[in-house]
């Protein structure tokens, strides 16, 4: 368990998340889709995310894609992706 023995990175340097948040401020649909997942009580946001996440994995997704999506289930990260991809319409 790497974490315990290490700093965890801050997800504004995760490239992957950055580059997610930059797809849901471009794309009408996408925004739709996460802005939904993300607007969600806390219970309802992480259960889905672990869906969807599970189903990532599944699908053999990207490791960081993974990652950046999970990141999605911390309050404090979700609230402020919600106000980024809510800014951009």
């Amino acid at each position: 368990m790497p974490f315990l023995f290490g700093k965890k990175k801050p997800v504004s340097e995760n490239e992957t998340f950055v580059a997610l948040m930059q797809i849901a401020r471009q794309d009408p649909d996408f925004r739709k889709q996460i802005s939904a997942i993300l607007s969600m009580d806390d219970f309802n946001r992480k259960s889905a995310l672990n869906s969807i996440t599970d189903n990532m994995r599944l699908q053999k997704a990207p490791k960081d894609l993974v990652r950046a999506m999970e990141s999605l289930a911390d309050d404090a990260v979700a609230e402020r992706a919600l106000e980024l991809i809510q800014n951009a319409k």
